[in-house]
């Protein structure tokens, strides 16, 4: 043998080394009788992170978790495999990222021996994933069963109390020994609605002691944390100390030690994110001691009771909301039929006389006044939504209650004038000014003066009377229709609320327009008030709001009204939308007013559509079948030489959210259908 030829015991050291280093799945790391580190293995670098040399000379407790440590868990280890030549365990470790993992592991013990030093090997495999799926099994073996069974039972009430007495019972005595609801009240009382136990005298007992000692809001620790954070909270062991720290009053100490309670869950009982109760379990004659698992069951359940306790109290509400919704449904499929009959009509007049061009402008301003009711429906439905919501904003200005009265008359005339009605207008000589919407202010005045014309017989009289005093002034609308019966005058604001329902509903209606009345002029700050003597003897409504006076603000306001649109010249436009009715429509207005027009019906299509064509201007649904408007909207900003055209949102959907989902889309501008063709072609077309 040459004498640089490796000897027999460096070959098997070498052979030994690249076995060990060939075992990825296993970290195997070896030390002295101290505990420190003499190698460590490549499958213990994939492992637990830490590299060889940052690793050798270090002890072996770097690999366990804080608490083992602590516990000497590593010593109690080595004294066993000194005993017995190996020790088995299973346990968390720490990786060099502080990750905890958990895993298998043996701790053999190397006896002394010639040229060797007493010490260890300990290998380890990460066994985190196979304990999670144990763990899972586990919980839901044990689960499954008593959520099902609750799930089922509390779905099938519908009254509160008998809910809340279910919640109390399902847990008992599987469990829990004792389990309780407390509900907040108004004036942010907490009352205890159901208790749960087998023993009806301890119970009673119990029941007693609760109203007795009931939980005080300024304690920590107890249902009042768990209210006001909206988390659980699990007490493994109520011991002494923890009672102590959780119920500070003598009196309620003594009271649960008298129950004998040993382990405790509260889980709040939220709807809506806010908790509006506490779910409680607790151990006693049982012994049982809580864990993770039975907190992670006891939130699922509160969940799950929450819901059904929110169930039992909105049914009763909406039960008595059935029959309004009934009317209303019947009511709007009637408001929606009759524009639609005369535009159906419209159109089969238009196919059989197409050559006489007056008979058709004629049936085409028929068909535009319809479609403009329709329109007006759907802006007072989303109004009285938005105002709902707290979400409708005023243009504030110096505004003449004249010129509004005016503007809102032009509205109502044809409904005045359908009818026969004399209208009278009483002006004052002063001024009539106040600090508001004009826009929003002529809604007001025109929807009350429809709904004089509609409840008004024939050939009656409407009046309207502006009246300044010194803070505020008073528009009054009279009428001499069919009036309002006392009994009605409190509800006449309420949403869905009509007049008169009489047989035949010949006034119609939604019953909206005094409810959105009353909700622009209190966005306003004024208020309105109804007034009739009865059925058949009229009726007034009062409009009272704030005065401007003079000097109260500067005589220059901000111009709110939208600049006359510029004259149009051709563009070139791309229409997309998968309403293939609507999407032609609208290129054929578009093409007829000189414009090139391609038409997509999804997302991806405009896209394509938009690098291939280069449009000026894209009119671009929202909800498309591949992926939303939005989506494509950022997909054509994001196009690469590509001129950036108008992209402007053209959709159903109107609220104030829906607005900025769309600038922050990418798109320029946002109109709501349906568009006026006047202004859609001029603004498309600039």
């Amino acid at each position: 043998m040459s004498a640089s030829s490796p000897t027999p015991t460096v070959q098997a050291a070498d052979a030994y080394r690249r076995m060990v280093d060939s075992a990825f799945d296993y970290a195997i790391v070896s030390c002295d009788d101290a505990g420190t580190i003499l190698t460590w293995s490549e499958g213990a670098r994939r492992l637990f992170g830490w590299t060889e040399a940052e690793m050798l000379g270090q002890p072996m407790q770097r690999l366990f978790t804080a608490e083992d440590v602590a516990a000497r868990i590593f010593e109690q280890e080595c004294e066993a495999a000194r005993v017995h030549g190996r020790a088995n365990d299973e346990r968390w470790h720490v990786r060099k990222s502080g990750d905890r993992f958990w895993a298998s592991g043996e701790l053999m013990c190397l006896a002394a021996a010639p040229g060797l030093a007493p010490g260890y090997v300990k290998v380890v495999r990460d066994r985190t994933h196979q304990r999670r799926e144990d763990m899972a099994r586990r919980q839901m073996a044990a689960d499954m069963e008593f959520l099902a069974r609750a799930s089922d039972e509390l779905a099938d009430l519908d009254d509160l109390q008998a809910t809340l007495d279910k919640i109390a019972h399902l847990a008992v005595p599987g469990f829990a020994d004792w389990c309780t609801v407390d509900l907040l009240e108004e004036g942010n009382a907490l009352r205890r609605v159901a208790m749960a136990h087998q023993d009806r005298e301890r119970l009673a007992r119990a029941q007693e002691l609760q109203a007795q000692y009931p939980p005080d809001p300024r304690t920590t620790g107890g249902v009042w944390d768990v209210l006001r954070s909206g988390r659980a909270r699990l007490v493994e062991e109520l011991t002494q100390d923890t009672l102590q720290r959780f119920v500070p009053d003598p009196g309620r100490q003594a009271a649960v030690r008298e129950l004998g309670f040993h382990s405790y869950i509260m889980a709040p009982l939220v709807a809506h994110g806010q908790p509006f109760g506490i779910l409680s379990f607790a151990t006693a004659e049982s012994g049982r001691r809580y864990n993770q698992d039975d907190l992670a069951l006891a939130v699922d359940l509160a969940r799950r009771a929450a819901v059904a306790i929110e169930n039992a109290r909105l049914l009763r509400a909406l039960r008595d909301a059935d029959r309004a919704k009934d009317v209303f449904m019947a009511t709007l499929a009637h408001e929606l039929r009759n524009p639609l009959a005369p535009i159906w009509n419209g159109l089969s007049i238009i196919k059989r006389v197409s050559g006489d061009r007056s008979r058709v402008e004629q049936v085409s301003g028929m068909i535009e006044r319809q479609v403009a009711q329709l329109s007006r429906l759907v802006d007072d439905l989303l109004d009285v939504s938005r105002i709902a919501a707290n979400k409708l904003e005023l243009r504030r200005e110096r505004t003449s209650l004249v010129r509004v009265i005016n503007a809102a008359v032009e509205i109502a005339r044809p409904h005045i004038e359908a009818l026969h009605h004399k209208l009278s207008l009483v002006f004052p000589d002063e001024p009539a000014e106040i600090l508001g919407d004009p826009g929003r202010l002529s809604q007001i005045f025109s929807n009350l003066l429809i709904n004089a014309a509609k409840y008004t017989r024939r050939g009656g009289h409407i009046e309207l009377l502006v009246d300044v005093q010194d803070d505020e002034v008073v528009v009054r609308v009279r009428d001499t229709g069919i009036g309002i019966a006392p009994d009605m005058l409190g509800r006449v604001f309420g949403l869905f609320t009509q007049v008169e329902q009489s047989e035949d509903r010949r006034q119609g209606g939604l019953g909206i327009g005094l409810s959105l009345v009353q909700g622009l002029v209190r966005l306003h700050g004024g208020r309105v008030e109804a007034r009739s003597a009865g059925l058949d003897q009229g009726s007034e409504f009062s409009v009272c709001l704030p005065r401007l006076k003079p000097g109260d603000v500067p005589d220059t306001v901000e111009e709110t009204e939208a600049r006359p649109p510029a004259v149009a010249t051709a563009r070139r436009i791309l229409v997309v939308d998968d309403n293939l009715d609507a999407a032609s429509s609208l290129a054929d207005l578009l093409v007829l007013a000189g414009n090139e027009v391609q038409v997509a019906h999804d997302g991806q299509g405009a896209v394509e559509r938009t690098e291939s064509f280069r449009p000026d201007v894209v009119l671009l649904d929202i909800g498309l079948p591949d992926f939303s408007g939005y989506e494509a909207a950022r997909r054509i900003r994001k196009l690469e030489g590509v001129r950036q055209p108008l992209l402007i949102a053209l959709t159903g959907w109107g609220q104030q959210q829906d607005k900025e989902d769309a600038a922050e889309a990418g798109f320029d501008q946002h109109w709501t259908k349906p568009v006026d063709p006047a202004h859609l072609l001029a603004l498309a077309s600039r």
